[in-house]
């Protein structure tokens, strides 16, 4: 095989695209080094300078996974109105994102890179995601359009519910509940439920 020839940083971005390509083609299992490094047209131990491990390589996948995921709430949240509109549009943005990239979406908590200290990357990556729902919850707080539970609390409950349904939409589960109707309505009545609730929170 010819091997292509790659500017310094180049391979390492060039891998990473294809990672996530044969993350949407084949889900989490397809991706693998070796693979990645054929698509890439460079020899198998090309990769061993940027990802010693298939663990390291998974994670440098999962943050450009939550690059994007990040990049989705944020201009949800940045073309909603007030602020109790761009909390609901953030969870919105976070069931789309799922049914839109359904591999990309498990790829983020895979039980691999459960321990995303290893990866600072990833762990910088993850933050990023969180932290916009956070400052959507912490908006909407200020306001009055949530109790006086504490923030962190507020969105830990917001994340677990909109992961969940996205989880639920992802994997199939919805019809084995009796549920057949749309995941957008589905997901409108959870977040509004979900409102409800934290209207009421107290600390």
């Amino acid at each position: 095989m010819t091997e292509r020839a790659y500017h310094h940083g180049n391979l390492r971005a060039a891998l990473i695209e294809a990672g996530l390509r044969l993350l949407g083609e084949g889900g989490v299992e397809a991706v693998g080094i070796r693979s990645a490094a054929r698509m890439a047209g460079v020899s198998h131990a090309a990769p061993a300078r940027y990802f010693p491990t298939a663990t390291s390589f998974l994670a440098a996948v999962a943050a450009v996974g939550y690059e994007r995921l990040a990049a989705a709430l944020t201009e949800a949240a940045d073309s909603a109105g007030d602020s109790l509109s761009a909390l609901r549009a953030v969870g919105l943005a976070y069931v789309g994102f799922a049914r839109r990239e359904p591999n990309t979406f498990r790829v983020l908590t895979h039980p691999s890179l459960a321990d995303k200290s290893q990866h600072p990357d990833l762990l910088s990556a993850s933050d990023r995601a969180f932290d916009v729902l956070h400052a959507a919850v912490l908006r909407a707080q200020a306001d009055g359009h949530l109790g006086p539970a504490a923030p962190a609390a507020l969105a830990l409950t917001a994340w677990s519910t909109v992961h969940g349904i996205s989880s639920l939409v992802v994997d199939d589960q919805l019809a084995a509940k009796g549920y057949t109707g749309d995941p957008d309505d589905l997901a409108e009545e959870v977040l509004a439920t979900l409102f409800l609730g934290m209207r009421s929170a107290e600390t």
